[in-house]
């Protein structure tokens, strides 16, 4: 077996890689490929979470509170999650669940909804719901009104929800 020096092979190294000389792209010739387009890059909850069919219920005469309705799709692969919400018409607002225990519809306060990755969270009547309470005025079926969304990142979303009899 021969033994090959070191340097003799960086001088053939060299001397090689110098075999071509030309400034010329040895690229095929062909049109340049389209290009794919990435996913969607979002930095923050309000550019990912999509809201779709936003609606509020409206209140008969006298009635002080009614609950906003929507689904909230995330379209990244962050989870976020709904933390409040506001909405100028009312005292206050609160994000509830609603649930059945021992037969008894009951509903609480909790502190966000979840909006898994790539997925999407439900606010719908006897579920989760944000709570407009001691409204400033009646909110009249066939209007619109603007709810703020809030969400676990500090960013903010404004929708323009209808108003209306909500049954879904």
């Amino acid at each position: 077996m021969k033994y090959v020096s070191p340097a003799l092979l960086l001088a053939l190294t060299v001397s090689l890689g110098a075999c071509n000389s030309s400034t010329e792209s040895t690229a095929p010739t062909s049109a340049p490929a389209t290009p794919v387009a990435a996913p969607a890059v979002t930095s923050n909850a309000a550019e990912a979470i999509a809201v779709r069919n936003p609606r509020i219920r409206a209140t008969p005469p006298g009635q002080m509170v009614s609950g906003a309705f929507m689904t909230l799709v995330n379209t990244s692969a962050t989870p976020y999650a709904l933390t409040g919400a506001s909405f100028d018409s009312a005292g206050m607002i609160e994000i509830h669940e609603t649930s059945i225990k021992d037969d008894v519809m009951q509903m609480q306060q909790v502190s966000q909804i979840d909006i898994p990755a790539n997925s999407s969270a439900e606010l719908r009547p006897g579920s989760y719901h944000i709570m407009l309470m001691g409204l400033k005025k009646e909110l009249t079926a066939g209007t619109s009104a603007t709810i703020t969304l809030k969400f676990s990142d500090g960013t903010e979303k404004t929708v323009e929800a209808s108003i209306g009899n909500v049954d879904q």
